[in-house]
């Protein structure tokens, strides 16, 4: 039997039926047409209804943790200046689905334990996600606590233990100190250095990042003959550079992050130390390239793909992404964003585009990333059920400061192309 879908169809129908049964039935569609008339309108209701308690309700709240004191504060600060960055992007453009997106950060002052608190504290404030630390010792206090509330972070620290063992709520941006010492391996090997110092810092990047370069040093050919190690927080480093000078070997690789690496480069200078000095991408950044001055001409630093912007070609993949966020950073800040700031800023932009795609919900965005392939600032994640950091080793450039700006060497001239 036919539904009568609308009044046209209901006065269609009176009309037959009156013509053939007589008066009587006008009654009896009468009463059909009021009662569909009610259904409609009842069904228009509970539509209306159901439209509005799924209507979007207020911003979207996103997590921070990040040091804005401490050691740690130069690379914190320029966290929380990307992370803003690319917040505003998307509240200007009209937010997501018309929600705007409420970045919530909280000051872990460079220590592990206040992480922790902070952690519980975002979690507790209903974030749907949480960006940082960038404290690898931070982030890794913090791990446990995604999984145990099933809460999405993308971390900003670069310890390759928050990401092996994959686990399901856990990301990062930087590009490991594993595919980073994989690269300074290479250009070591192509420079023909077999007998390398290292000096590395005791955080949890520091060890991360001679752990994985003393691992796959023999198959490069490259023998490390000194190790010394050294605190966050050394201002002295004469002991070190002295052993550094006797111990016959061709550079001084450097692991760490923060203001120590600065006075280790003005002491080797000072001491006359002419060997090439190799560190990791924790100081691609003016924030080692501005206070160390002059004596950081020629030192050698590897560099996400964002570091060298400016000299990627054309037709290098994503570049327009790169170079745009770069640009507004520089117009807002005065200097050209540092790896911080592409790390960050790329947190961001992930969460952003898991919420498009599964919603704003912390199951859905974790769906979501498990299965994302994006270009940020830091170059085109590839992210998988196995592959929870993203990047791979040629997005990762070996730079040469050349008064105060990080320009590619060579070695990575050769393998952008252009």
């Amino acid at each position: 039997m036919a539904r009568l879908e609308d009044g046209a169809n209901v006065r269609c129908a009176e009309q037959q039926l009156t013509r053939r049964r007589g008066p009587a039935v006008v009654m009896v569609l009468a009463v059909t047409a009021a009662l569909l008339a009610a259904c409609s309108s009842s069904s228009s209701a509970s539509s209306a209804k159901s439209s509005v308690s799924h209507a979007p309700k207020g911003p979207i709240k996103i997590g921070m943790i990040t040091s804005l004191s401490g050691p740690y504060t130069p690379l914190g600060t320029n966290d929380k200046l990307g992370a803003e960055q690319e917040v505003n992007a998307i509240n200007t453009a009209g937010g997501i689905g018309g929600r705007k997106i409420d970045l919530v950060i909280e000051n872990d002052g460079t220590n592990p334990t206040q992480a922790v608190t902070d952690y519980q504290t975002l979690v507790s404030d209903g974030v749907v996600g949480i960006v940082g630390p960038v404290f690898s010792s931070s982030a890794q206090a913090t791990e446990a606590l995604a999984g145990r509330n099933k809460m999405p972070t993308i971390y900003t620290a670069a310890s390759d233990n928050l990401v092996n063992p994959v686990q399901y709520y856990v990301y990062m941006t930087p590009p490991t100190t594993k595919i980073v010492a994989q690269q300074l391996l290479a250009y070591m090997k192509a420079k023909g250095y077999t007998k390398m110092a290292v000096a590395h810092d005791t955080s949890a990047f520091g060890m991360a990042g001679w752990d994985n370069m003393k691992a796959a040093a023999p198959s490069d050919g490259v023998d490390f003959v000194y190790d010394g190690t050294f605190s966050v927080t050394s201002t002295d480093f004469t002991t070190i550079l002295t052993k550094v000078k006797a111990s016959g070997a061709q550079g001084l690789m450097v692991w760490g992050a923060g203001p120590a690496e600065v006075a280790l480069t003005q002491q080797a200078k000072q001491m006359g130390l002419t060997l090439p000095l190799l560190f990791s991408h924790a100081e691609a950044s003016y924030l080692y390239t501005k206070p160390v001055g002059a004596a950081g001409n020629g030192v050698i630093i590897a560099s996400s793909i964002g570091g060298i912007g400016p000299y990627l070609p054309a037709s290098y993949p994503g570049r327009s992404v790169i170079t745009s966020f770069a640009a507004t950073f520089q117009k807002d800040n005065g200097y050209y964003p540092p790896e911080f700031a592409f790390d960050a800023g790329g947190a961001v932009a992930m969460f952003a585009q898991a919420i498009r795609q599964d919603g704003a919900t912390p199951a859905g965005i974790a769906k979501a990333l498990g299965a994302m392939t994006i270009t940020t600032g830091d170059g085109t994640y590839h992210f998988s059920a196995t592959d929870h950091s993203g990047l791979s080793v040629p997005q990762v450039a070996i730079t040469r400061d050349v008064n105060g700006t990080l320009e590619p060497t060579n070695f990575t001239k050769s393998r952008i192309g252009g």
